[in-house]
């Protein structure tokens, strides 16, 4: 196994950037700055007022066309007018929801009521996350990038002042663009009292360059904000009261008073919520909180070891009472704040321990996203706790504040504030409170005139905020690292890096404009050094917590924590100044023209923003494998210098845009639900449980990532000349465009209700809902590739999927086969802006077998299938289909066929096993007993002997029709399995019921013993053809590689043992109009030795003519379940280094002159299944070779044989300069863990496969041009030869290709089907 070189964020793509001298000026982008804003629930809706600079012609207008009613919902003709003032400025005002996530532009009208003219660009949005801001926008005709939102407090005041130059917050136009990518740097999650808030500013909080947390994990409102902390996501902004200087005591029931306002409601709670909710009706104090976390997190799990439920639980329950929404009142005791130190030592060693043993388990030889979220939510959970350091733990902390409260040059009122609201509250009963107080003094004591206050009282009181700050774990980065530094626990590499960080950003700092006047150079110096240092801490955290180590060392860890998770917060805000600035300069449209080395900076971000994804230890091979394929890339050749260049460079950003999207899943899947449940028992605003995970994500990295991925897969596209649309099935589909999570059953009920828990519809596929309703389009946001159309119903009219999908995989067949209209979308701005305004409204959809797709609004929606349904393919199937129902009756209708099954009952009551077991070479005669999948299997054996070594096609041997039937009956549950039948065949079982009769009917079928004398019979027929084709196909496998070998008698000693494929062969399926592709069950890399094992194997195909797809799929043919037949193709199980998937005749257009191919790396269940990602896609032109590539490979993993291929190095600090690590685990350890496969949504495994990692950058057919044609070449030629034994009928044919240690390539055939 390759072991990681040791490298740090000195890549190769920021070396070849640092070493460009770049000649063209940059144009800057205009960033505005964001002070943390206070939110609170105090209306349901917030003034917001839009203004366009811009010179119409006379006579014309301005108007706001958008997604809510007020603007017309994407109606130019009844969108909101705009008023004309001086200086050519339109303005509009409204009244927007909390929560509303508003999408518009800008239109102008005509004066003769024309057509509109919309302005150029992408969609503008903001969205409304608290009711205490209103907001002022302003734009420029079509230049979305530079929208800037000003946030402005309510009051009546404020309000009335919102037009005047008042105190605004102000937001940068990212905050509000992020729906579409779009914007300066800041996530849409803070827009308008956004919780929490962000900004982008450069600067240091005061002054000094040392930096402050104004919107800390305990946040305060701060004079002004920093590029360290105020720009940090993952804080919460304060929403809580206003701090109250007292000058004296307040009465004892004040104190312990926390508000009408609390309420603590249990209806329908449970588990952890439950007891946080009530365990907060009885915490009324900061520190009695942190006892019921404690609790959660130490006391009360197994080994002081949380799970993930207590982690995100009391992680959204502690940002809440961080931010003051779950104010902290006194409860009447005194407590000093070594108590809250000692709670937090506690709870930082569960939480190291679950960090450590997280982190051991997703270093193993394979991914575990279980361990993944706990890691994430471990992590982020330490920036809730406050500092246990030394200092805070001794009997009377913060001695300070009372020094500062006696001194005796200051005003004596100033003094009684300063004790009463801070000396003896922090004393007696700490909370985030307090520093908001203590901030808020601090601020008016340094805005007031020179000389009214002496300066030796100011430097002490800043002195005593900022340990306070370090207190609550809310000090600025600068101080944080600057601490670390004078600890001495850096060693000298470290601390260089450190010193380095800290110096790249004095140099943004001092750029000017609070350094938002920083170049690109300056800023990707500054994110080379973030990475870089934050690989030190990294590695340094990487030792697991011991059990004896001292409260010093623990600590010291706290430090090292907290600098890793603030170093990963700001390289969030420095990717979003990058993101910001290359999106300013046109980035999009002039790097499809630029030459190579204008790409080395945005791609040495993206490798930045990776490696910090990965120093969370968030997807590390995946991460690894991305960062090589990009610098490989990158080096081969100038990235737009051919279509095959960019196709290939975008092929890896898909995958990266993938990977970030699935970290943003795992982020709303870890916070979404407590959220939500503690949000509403808490009696907090509705919008703050609704937004909390959506928050979460869109301020990580990986939200930069997926917008930097996003900017240059735009440029990459235009290099190519792709569009974001890929046609799967032509054709027009007209319907209510309707937008799902998945394709299933439950799509359509009711007009696009979420899906019930089994997947399952409450009703029948062809109700009379569906005959009858209005004819529906589809917009699916993730498909897995094996989902059925028929059980969707005569409603459907097409498919817009939002992800790539490989044409070839079940989900593409049976489109083609069914006539649905299919085109996919994989640019998330594309399907913003031209399908979410029409959803809800009647489209046409019209995708061209040229590939085009245009999309319009429809006058009328047709009911019937002719109007406005359904739409068939461009040409007509090159073999008119027989019915569904005919064929399967065909299969086992006529008395020469039943007279056979009833032969084969009889041989297998009887223990006849030879009569029973039908060699594949006997097959290609009997399909009418053995299945139109094992006939053609046979006859590609003997066209693989005729082939003069084209091909070759694995021996096999077949179980056939009746042998199911004859197990029932031996184990005398004929009656019962009757009954079962009798209920599947009934129209009206549906739903759940018909989900219950499955899945008794796979139970019984799945525990049928399979007898071991059948098992042998049929094992040692396949053996003895194996054995007699040897000559013809010595590659075909390991062992018969290993066997055709100059050492053979030595290899033979080693051989590995024989795997099986076993394999279904109904009746109804590989049917010409009816191939059923992937609807039953295979189970690959079974030992041929095991013979239990191959016994449970043919059982549990068998049982797979019963799922619940497969009923489905039938009634919607019309075939009678009755009627279906299963026999079990046992075949050889080739090991393939490439799975390819041929339809040798073009599907999208029908023309027999052009093959389409498609090819993954491993098995090619990747490929079939339709895995998320894509495969190497090549259309070859049959008469010429001709060759045009229209994808190349992203598929993350690959199912490979134990011991094939190597995965991706593991790293203990990942891609650290100062630690690194290769694989813990040896090929060997893997070899028995069981590789991935699907069905039904849920995992399982597949025989002895497992799943290897796949970096492409080492793959000959992404790398190597000329073999890549060769090989692509070679597989047409098989098509093409199996097509003509075929009688010229176009066949769809699945077949691997094995790499020989010599660089040989050899073809293997392993089925086809009519295509």
């Amino acid at each position: 196994m390759r072991a990681l070189q040791t490298r740090g964020p000195q890549t190769l793509h920021t070396r070849r950037y640092e070493a460009t001298q770049r000649q063209a000026s940059k144009v800057k982008p205009t960033w505005s700055r964001l002070e943390t804003v206070a939110v609170k629930a105090a209306s349901i809706s917030v003034p917001v007022a839009i203004s366009v600079k811009y010179k119409v012609e006379f006579g014309e207008s301005l108007r706001l066309v958008g997604n809510q009613s007020f603007l017309g919902n994407w109606d130019p003709r009844k969108g909101a007018d705009m008023s004309w003032t001086e200086g050519n400025i339109w303005k509009a005002d409204a009244r927007v929801p909390v929560g509303t996530e508003v999408n518009f532009k800008v239109v102008r009208v005509k004066p003769d009521g024309g057509e509109a003219v919309w302005e150029d660009g992408d969609n503008r949005s903001f969205k409304i996350l608290g009711p205490d801001y209103g907001l002022n926008i302003t734009c420029h005709w079509s230049r979305g990038g530079d929208m800037k939102v000003d946030a402005y407090r309510l009051g009546a005041a404020a309000e009335g002042a919102a037009g005047k130059g008042g105190q605004h917050q102000q937001l940068t136009a990212g905050v509000a663009g992020a729906a579409n990518g779009r914007g300066n740097g800041v996530s849409s999650a803070a827009a308008a009292a956004a919780v929490p808030a962000l900004a982008t500013s450069l600067a240091s909080a005061d002054g000094d360059g040392n930096g402050r947390s104004p919107s800390s994990s305990f946040s305060f409102s701060p004079s002004s904000p920093s590029l360290d902390d105020a720009s940090l996501p993952n804080r919460p902004a304060w929403v809580g009261p206003d701090p109250e200087f007292l000058r004296s005591r307040r009465p004892a029931e004040a104190e312990r008073g926390r508000g009408a306002g609390a309420v603590w409601r249990t209806e329908g709670l449970s588990g952890v919520e439950l007891e946080l909710v009530r365990g907060d009706a009885e915490a009324p104090s900061w520190l009695k909180k942190l006892s019921l976390q404690k609790r959660l997190l130490v006391d009360a799990p197994p080994a002081c070891r949380p799970r993930l439920p207590e982690l995100a639980a009391v992680y959204v329950y502690a940002t809440w009472v961080g931010n003051g929404a779950l104010p902290c009142a006194e409860a009447g005791s005194h407590y000093r704040p070594n108590h809250h130190a000692n709670l937090a030592l506690q709870m930082f060693r569960s939480l190291e321990w679950v960090i450590g043993d997280a982190a051991s388990a997703a270093s193993s030889s394979r991914r575990n996203p279980a361990a993944e979220a706990l890691l994430l939510a471990a992590r982020r959970l330490h920036a809730r706790l406050p500092s246990f350091s030394g200092q805070f733990r001794q009997s009377v902390p913060l001695t300070r504040i009372r020094d500062i409260a006696h001194r005796n040059d200051i005003p004596h009122d100033l003094k009684q504030e300063i004790k009463h609201t801070l000396q003896n509250k922090l004393h007696r009963s700490a909370g985030p409170e307090d520093l908001v107080a203590t901030e808020a003094m601090l601020a008016r004591l340094t805005s007031a005139p020179p000389g009214t206050y002496p300066p030796a009282f100011i430097a002490e009181f800043e002195t005593f905020t900022r340990e306070l700050r370090e207190f609550f774990n809310a000090e600025g980065l600068v101080d944080l690292l600057t601490a670390t530094l004078e600890s001495g626990s850096l060693d000298e590499q470290h601390a260089g890096a450190v010193r380095q960080l800290l110096g790249a950003k004095q140099r943004v700092d001092g750029g000017g404009a609070g350094g938002k006047g920083a170049g690109l150079d300056d800023l990707m110096n500054l994110m080379t050094a973030v990475t870089q240092a934050r690989s030190y801490f990294a590695a340094g955290l990487v030792a697991g917590l011991r059990n004896d180590v001292t409260e010093e060392v623990l600590a010291l860890r706290q430090r090292w924590r907290l600098a890793d998770i603030r170093l990963e917060e700001f390289a969030f805000v420095v990717l979003s100044r990058i993101a910001g600035l290359l999106e300013e300069q046109g980035a999009a449209s002039k790097l499809p023209r630029a030459p190579n080395h204008q790409w080395s900076a945005p791609l040495a971000a993206l490798t930045c923003g990776l490696r910090h994804m990965g120093l969370s230890l968030y997807d590390t091979r995946e991460l690894m494998c991305l960062e090589n394929e990009l610098q490989r890339w990158h080096g081969l050749c100038p990235l737009v210098e051919t279509r095959d260049a960019a196709l290939r460079a975008r092929a890896t950003l898909d995958r990266v845009l993938r990977v970030a999207g699935q970290y943003g899943d795992a982020v709303a899947g870890v916070y979404g639900s407590p959220a939500r449940q503690l949000g509403a028992a808490l009696g907090l605003p509705e919008h703050m449980g609704a937004v909390f995970a959506e928050s979460e994500v869109r301020s990580s990295v990986a939200f930069q990532v997926s917008r930097l991925a996003a900017l240059l897969v735009r440029a990459l596209r235009a290099a190519a000349g792709q569009e974001a649309w890929d046609v799967l099935v032509p054709g027009d589909m007209t319907g209510t465009l309707q937008e799902v999570p998945q394709l299933d059953a439950a799509a359509l009920a009711g007009g696009g209700g979420a899906p019930s828990s089994n997947g399952s519809s409450n009703g029948s596929s062809t109700s009379q809902q569906d005959e009858e309703g209005e004819g529906v389009v589809l917009v699916v946001r993730r498909a897995e590739g094996d989902e059925e159309l028929g059980p969707l119903g005569r409603r459907l009219r097409g498919v817009v999927l939002l992800q790539e999908l490989p044409h070839l995989s079940h989900l593409g067949v049976r489109a083609r086969q069914e006539g649905v209209p299919f085109v996919t979308c994989d640019d998330e701005e594309t399907a913003s802006r031209v399908l979410r305004p029409l959803l809800g409204r009647s489209v046409t959809v019209s995708a061209g077998a040229d590939g085009s797709v245009s999309v319009r609004q429809a006058a009328a929606v047709g009911k019937d299938g002719t109007t406005g349904g359904r739409a068939a393919a461009a040409k007509p199937p090159l073999q008119p289909p027989p019915s569904a129902a005919a064929a399967a009756e065909g299969g086992r209708g006529d008395g020469g066929d039943e007279a056979s099954v009833t032969a084969v009952s009889a041989s297998f009551l009887g223990g006849r096993w030879g009569e029973v077991v039908v060699p594949l070479d006997v097959a290609a005669e009997a399909a009418g007993r053995c299945g139109a999948k094992a006939a053609k299997c046979g006859s590609l054996a003997a066209l693989a002997g005729q082939s003069g070594g084209l091909f070759a096609a694995p021996a096999g041997a077949v179980l056939p029709y009746g042998a199911m039937e004859a197990a029932v009956a031996a184990a005398g549950r004929q009656r019962e399995y009757e009954e079962l039948l009798g209920r599947l065949e009934e129209g009206g079982v549906v739903g759940a019921e018909l989900e219950a009769a499955c899945g008794e009917m796979r139970a019984l079928i799945g525990g049928l013993e399979v007898p071991a004398g059948l098992v042998r019979e049929a094992l040692s027929t396949l053996k003895r053809l194996a054995s007699s084709s040897s000559s013809s196909s010595s590659s075909s496998t390991p062992a018969a590689a290993a066997a055709s070998s100059p050492q053979a008698p030595l290899q033979q000693q080693q051989q590995p043992p024989l795997l099986l494929a076993v394999r279904s062969s109904a009746n109804v399926e590989d049917l010409a109009g009816m191939a059923a592709a992937g609807l039953y069950d295979s189970v690959v890399g079974v030992p041929a030795e095991d013979e239990a094992g191959v016994a449970a194997a043919v059982a549990e195909v068998w049982a797979s003519l019963y799922t619940r797809r497969a009923v489905l799929s039938r009634r919607s043919a019309g075939v009678r379940q009755s009627s279906a037949r299963m026999a079990v193709l046992l075949q050889q199980l080739v090991a393939p280094d490439l799975s390819f998937v041929l339809h040798t005749a073009r599907p999208r257009d029908g023309s027999a002159e052009v093959l389409l191919a498609e090819v993954a790396a491993g098995q090619g269940e990747t490929l079939a299944a339709g895995t998320r990602g894509s495969p190497w896609r090549f259309e070859v032109v049959k008469s010429s070779g001709q060759v045009t590539t229209l994808a190349f490979a992203n598929f993350s993993t690959a199912l490979v044989l134990p011991g094939k291929g190597k995965s991706s190095a593991l790293f203990a600090a990942y891609a650290s300069g100062a630690s690194t690590a290769s694989a813990s685990a040896s090929t060997a350890s893997m070899d028995g863990n069981n590789g991935p496969g699907t069905t039904n949504g849920q995992r399982k495994p597949l025989g002895a496969l497992v799943e290897r990692d796949v970096d492409y950058s080492t793959q000959r057919m992404s790398v190597d041009n000329d073999w890549r044609l060769t090989v692509v070449r070679q597989m047409a030629a098989v098509g093409s030869y199996i097509e003509g034994a075929m009688g010229g009928v176009a066949q769809d044919i699945e077949g691997g290709v094995v790499l020989g240690p010599d660089g040989s390539v050899s073809m293997h055939v392993f089925q086809t089907r009519p295509q």
